[in-house]
């Protein structure tokens, strides 16, 4: 390793380092699957040494754990922003909408499309699947605590069967591209398949309540 390399490495400062780290392994998440990335090719990427990255991320699965868990909060926080923006007076369809918009955004922007809380994958680590699993079901359990009559199985069920469809068709949408065109007919397809499940939106609490 050269002078150089090794004092632009000493000056960054543990977070900077940490997110050096992790930019390189979004990248190399994002251009080959999880069981074809190698710690040590992330270090040469953000000029650090492979013991160095096990350093801050003791796995590489717990690296890989960290790329997710960063876009899914980022999606939290765009969802959370989305519903805090609609006018007063929203309707519970306003309030799906926005929630599914926010989820297409991150899915068509994310820096590593396996971060999408949909994404699965054969080599994936256990805890990387979790992760999704626990975003899901926590969007789940938000939009079931809605539902005005807490103890409805049906509705709850059809909440589980929407986020499914949502997952499936916006899997298969981000592998066509993210056409503009099927952006507009996804998003009301996905309403509709909730407001099938639950019969009406009344079912649902609007913003607010």
């Amino acid at each position: 390793m050269s002078t150089s390399a090794a004092n632009r490495r000493q000056r960054l400062q543990p977070a900077d380092r940490s997110d050096s780290i992790l930019a390189a392994a979004t990248e190399a998440f994002a251009a080959a699957p999880y069981d074809q990335v190698s710690m040590a090719a992330i270090g040469r990427a953000c000029g650090a040494s492979e013991a160095l990255v096990f350093k801050y991320f003791e796995s590489k699965a717990g690296l890989y754990a960290a790329v997710v868990r960063r876009e899914l909060d980022g999606l939290t926080e765009s969802q959370a922003s989305a519903v805090a923006a609609l006018p007063p007076n929203s309707s519970a369809r306003d309030l799906v909408r926005v929630l599914i918009e926010a989820t297409l955004d991150q899915m068509a922007s994310a820096d590593n499309p396996s971060a999408s809380p949909f994404f699965s994958a054969q080599v994936d680590p256990p805890e990387v699947d979790q992760l999704r699993a626990d975003f899901r079901r926590q969007l789940a359990g938000q939009l079931s605590q809605r539902l005005r009559n807490p103890d409805w199985e049906r509705g709850r069920i059809g909440v589980v069967g929407f986020l499914g469809f949502l997952g499936a068709a916006a899997q298969q949408w981000v592998a066509a591209g993210c056409p503009p065109a099927q952006r507009g007919p996804l998003v009301e397809a996905a309403l509709g398949a909730l407001q099938g499940a639950i019969g009406d939106w009344d079912s649902l609490a609007p913003p607010g309540r």
